[in-house]
């Protein structure tokens, strides 16, 4: 097994000092007046062009109904305006950025533009390699609210070693703006391989919670879908669904083989949830 985490970092730069990371706001910018914030949420998205997918739009939407400020990070090579895929939600923040760091680094630029978002009572970041929501998201939402914990998962895994899987982490009561975190996300590299960050930053970021001994939550946990060592968003995607977990992970839809059963994905959405899953993509 490959380990990259606790490897120094050598030559590879901080996202937040390479030039071509800076962002630059698409529209309106929402966040340049916002005093104290109680819910924000940040979603790192990538398209090959500015077209936005119905999952991106159906997700913000949806936090956007929860009350949640969103700012979308995108990094689509395409420097046209986004086009979404049905009506843009209001109060949307959009930044623009060439794709530096993948989505720790959208979230760590997210962050330093806009210090305020750290002191929020509740903060999501998100990434877009989910298909769906297929139905709402509210009972998630308020798990993560309810929470006691000061940092949240949506799903953790065991595979490689037990950690939040970072496609949707939570933070509390302001926690982010703590010694710890703030420099976690100041110091995000440029990372060479998805890999790479797998182990820098998504596992490097669950050592971290341990070590400083945060409190963690997580709405589904690993043991109630797979075995050990395995990953519950590819081997346990029919179980994440019964229990209430209305996504698909992209990756099964362009890669059906890497789970057994992944070539019934797409019957099994149309199934329970009346959707042609491509639409969503």
């Amino acid at each position: 097994m490959r380990r990259f985490f606790g490897l120094p970092r050598g030559g590879r730069p901080l996202v937040l000092e390479a030039g071509q990371s800076e962002p630059r706001v698409e529209g309106v910018d929402h966040f340049a007046t916002t005093g104290s914030l109680a819910r924000v949420a940040v979603i790192a998205q990538w398209s090959p062009d500015c077209r936005l997918g119905r999952s991106v739009v159906e997700l913000t939407a949806q936090l956007v109904n929860h009350d949640y400020q969103v700012v979308l990070v995108s990094t689509a090579p395409d420097c046209s305006a986004l086009e979404w895929n049905g009506p843009k939600p209001d109060n949307i923040t959009v930044l623009r950025r060439p794709n530096v760091g993948y989505d720790f680094g959208s979230w760590a630029v997210a962050l330093h533009r806009y210090p305020s978002i750290a002191g929020a009572e509740h903060v999501l970041l998100l990434n877009d390699s989910l298909a769906g929501p297929f139905q709402p998201i509210d009972h998630l939402i308020e798990h993560f609210q309810a929470s006691a914990a000061d940092v949240w998962g949506l799903t953790d895994t065991s595979q490689y070693c037990r950690h939040l899987q970072s496609y949707c982490v939570g933070f509390k009561d302001g926690c982010l703006q703590e010694a710890p975190l703030a420099r976690f996300w100041r110091g995000i590299c440029v990372e060479e391989s998805r890999d790479q960050v797998i182990w820098r930053n998504e596992i490097g970021l669950s050592r971290l919670l341990n070590r400083e001994r945060y409190s963690i939550d997580v709405a589904i946990s690993y043991r109630r879908v797979v075995h050990e060592g395995e990953n519950p968003t590819i081997l346990g995607w029919r179980r994440l669904l019964d229990l209430g977990f209305p996504f698909v992970k992209r990756e099964l839809l362009r890669r059906p083989e890497i789970a057994p059963d992944g070539a019934m994905v797409r019957e099994e959405l149309r199934r329970r949830f009346g959707v042609e899953v491509d639409e969503w993509l």
